[in-house]
């Protein structure tokens, strides 16, 4: 028999987990509906802690109402457990998309597009979602985006915001002791992202899976630029390639500042392509074929 938590959502199967918790498609016996629930597992020493923690994680995401944001209902929290109840997104990590091939433009410009109005919605409250990564993006069945996982997150001016994040993703002044954060953080990570979709992840790993993650984070910090689209011959317009690459700036001072400075240039982008024109709405090219994934990061 299926277990029922917190007096009314039966757990229907694991979708995923990490650390010291797993989320679960669930089914709310109440209002008759599948939801998704985070749930970390608590014991006396740890309870206090992990409380404040996720419901810290749930207020910053609930303070951000966008489509292409995950959506919270509610925290609820018992003796042995504390869970994070949010909407179920049917599809499949981002990261899926482009694991056994690169995307192409036109595919990654919608995507892509999504994505930065949903950043835009979370830096427009005043917050930083540090943990941008293909992991903690679902693609509905649809073809619509949702940034999911803020345990992360924390206020751009936020004295002594949590080290952490997924190496990769990590702009180079995250990596750095003591080091304040801004809205950049986010902007290099989802250009990151784009980049390594762009080229796929086979030809990603040729380039860059060699570095151990010390000499990753040493090549980080040093001077020396990621190879430009261009210079690595993807098809893709010098316009995007340019974008992506201002966006991967080691220096957070010659990055862009703010994701509505992305957002204006990819809208002029857009505009130069029949196929988009003007963008009206957050719309997505739909996946051939997505499979339930887990709403966790890594």
């Amino acid at each position: 028999m299926a277990e029922i938590i917190h007096g009314r959502f039966k757990l229907l199967r694991k979708c995923g987990s990490g650390g010291s918790g797993a989320v679960y498609q669930a089914r709310d016996l109440r209002l008759k509906r599948l939801v998704a629930i985070k749930r970390v597992t608590v014991d006396s020493r740890s309870r206090r802690y992990l409380l404040d923690r996720l419901l810290k994680e749930a207020e910053n995401l609930a303070r951000v109402e966008h489509p292409n944001v995950v959506e919270v209902h509610d925290i609820l929290d018992s003796d042995t457990s504390v869970s994070i109840i949010m909407e179920l997104v049917r599809g499949a990590r981002f990261l899926k998309l482009f694991q056994k091939r690169a995307l192409p433009e036109s595919e990654l410009l919608g995507y892509f597009w999504q994505l930065v109005a949903a950043l835009d919605a979370v830096h427009d409250v005043g917050l930083i979602h540090r943990d941008v990564n293909p992991r903690n993006v679902m693609v509905s069945r649809e073809g619509v985006i949702k940034l999911t996982d803020f345990g992360l997150s924390a206020e751009v001016d936020e004295d002594e915001p949590r080290a952490g994040g997924t190496l990769g993703y990590m702009a180079p002044e995250t990596l750095r002791r003591g080091a304040r954060i801004s809205y950049g953080v986010d902007i290099y990570s989802l250009g990151f992202m784009a980049y390594q979709a762009l080229l796929g992840i086979t030809q990603f790993k040729r380039l860059y899976a060699s570095r151990k993650p010390r000499d990753w984070m040493r090549w980080v910090l040093s001077r020396e630029p990621f190879k430009t689209l261009e210079e690595l011959n993807v098809p893709v317009s010098q316009e995007l390639s340019r974008l992506i690459a201002g966006m991967l700036e080691k220096n957070p001072d010659a990055r862009y500042k703010k994701i509505s400075e992305v957002r204006a240039e990819l809208e002029a982008l857009l505009r130069t392509l029949p196929r988009f024109g003007t963008p009206a709405s957050d719309e997505a090219v739909s996946p051939d074929s997505l499979e339930l994934g887990a709403q966790l990061g890594s």
